[in-house]
């Protein structure tokens, strides 16, 4: 079991006794062998390895003002997982990983609707149309609900832990973020200004690289960026 922890800032274990707040990081050692293996077999040395929910925040930091003074929540919602970090002024306040993504749309509209992968991605995405469209639509509503029940769990947990700090802004990113609605249901919800991260939004796109494709892809590279922004930390 490989550990890791980043302080967040200055805390107290009691009314009398000073402490501080930090963030433990566990992941187990094969894992992370795994990963590092396809790394060194495409003829590369992994030299770092991070987790999503801080990459997650240095794309968000690289991109946007960060205000002191005012938490806000970042949602990376990938094919089978989704990162929530809630941060404030360059730290970490809360953090959790929830198995739930992309994969459940199109897996219900495979299921449902008999449709091969390629199909249920299409409807999910918004690519069709006919009648089909309009039975996709409380199947795709289901799964929408179910995560944001886990960001509600999240932002309650949140609330207890801090009750005294308010969330200013939700910035989603991820494959999933894609999601025709996913931004205003989320900010229909909770009441938080919503929208979906920018990963490029100050960072300029090289010459030599495919523009269109990059941004067409968009905030599913959040976390490739966070991770690429940590060779300017060296």
């Amino acid at each position: 079991m490989n550990l890791d922890y980043q302080v967040v800032g200055p805390g107290t274990t009691s009314a009398e006794e000073a402490g501080m707040e930090v963030v433990l990081v566990a992941a187990k050692k094969d894992k992370i062998q795994n990963h590092t293996n396809v790394i060194s077999l495409a003829g590369r040395t992994p030299e770092i390895v991070d987790i999503d929910a801080f990459a997650i925040q240095n794309t968000f930091e690289a991109n946007y003002t960060v205000d002191p003074n005012a938490p806000v929540a970042l949602l990376n919602i990938g094919a089978s997982l989704m990162n929530i970090n809630i941060n404030k002024g360059g730290m970490p306040l809360f953090i959790r990983d929830v198995s739930v993504g992309g994969n459940q749309y199109t897996d219900i509209l495979q299921k449902e609707l008999q449709l091969n992968f390629q199909e249920a991605e299409d409807l999910k995405l918004g690519k069709a149309g006919g009648s089909e469209a309009e039975m996709v639509q409380p199947l795709l509503e289901s799964i929408t609900e179910m995560l944001i029940m886990e960001v509600q769990k999240t932002f309650d947990f949140f609330r207890e832990t801090y009750p005294s700090e308010t969330i200013s802004q939700v910035l989603i990113s991820g494959g999933t973020s894609r999601m025709l609605g996913l931004a205003e249901h989320i900010q229909a919800t909770f009441g938080y200004p919503t929208e979906i991260l920018d990963p490029f939004k100050a960072i300029t796109i090289g010459p030599k690289v495919d523009a269109e494709k990059v941004t067409s892809l968009g905030p599913a590279l959040a976390v490739a960026v966070g991770l690429a922004l940590r060779g300017f930390d060296q």
